[in-house]
């Protein structure tokens, strides 16, 4: 079975800088090690080694302090074998960071039964990218979200005040609703009429926040 050494050893020889120097622009900290693989490289070591039946080695990933081994890592491990306080840890170690890790706890943490409860408490975060995490997750959860409406209308009167992260996320999520909460459709448009034009720092990329109405309309047309 492959080893952390073995593993940093095979990631660090496969360093790519164009890859990286693009990660930077994203926003990837200097405080944070960078080897620049691309998730479809990753997914690869993952399906070759069966990381995902390796919890421990997993953990050690995202434990590291190098983003490529802690994706690797989020990528990996099992998501109901997690207990709140080491998901809590890992909040307060990405948090101010950068949006890969963050959206790759999200992704963990959308995986489990109480996910919406970390939403909840997430969304009233001081962070801005734990406030992100929030509402990605609302977002992956729209199908059967109670409090949908009540979140939809919290984002259309305060999405513009918000961080700037979490402007983002609250503006995907209200693309969320309009595309599949149909009985949120018009409300949905309302919210995006009101909010008007979203502005988030993405830092040095071509990277654009999505037109909320266009996005619906195009999005619902494909559906038919």
């Amino acid at each position: 079975m492959i080893t952390f050494d073995q593993l940093d050893a095979e990631l660090s020889a496969l360093q790519n800088p164009n890859t990286i120097k693009i990660f930077r622009n994203h926003g990837c900290p200097e405080t944070l090690e960078l080897y620049g693989l691309k998730i479809g490289d990753l997914k690869k070591i993952i399906r070759r080694e069966k990381l995902n039946k390796n919890q421990e080695l997993a953990i050690q990933l995202i434990e590291s302090n190098n983003s490529d081994l802690i994706y690797l890592g989020l990528l990996a491990v099992d998501p109901k074998k997690l207990d709140v306080n080491q998901i809590e840890q890992w909040n307060s170690a990405f948090r101010e960071t950068w949006t890969m890790l963050t959206s790759g706890l999200t992704s963990v943490v959308s995986k489990r039964e109480d996910a919406l409860t970390f939403a909840r408490k997430w969304m009233k975060s001081d962070f801005d990218l734990t406030k992100s995490m929030g509402w990605q997750i609302f977002s992956e959860h729209i199908a059967n979200l109670p409090e949908a409406e009540e979140l939809l209308e919290f984002a259309k009167q305060n999405l513009q005040s918000e961080t700037n992260r979490t402007r983002y996320s609250m503006n995907s999520y209200i693309i969320a609703c309009g595309i599949y909460k149909d009985e949120l459709y018009e409300k949905a448009l309302e919210a995006a009429n009101f909010v008007g034009k979203v502005h988030v720092d993405l830092g040095k990329t071509a990277c654009k926040v999505p037109d909320a109405i266009p996005y619906i309309e195009r999005a619902r047309s494909r559906k038919k």
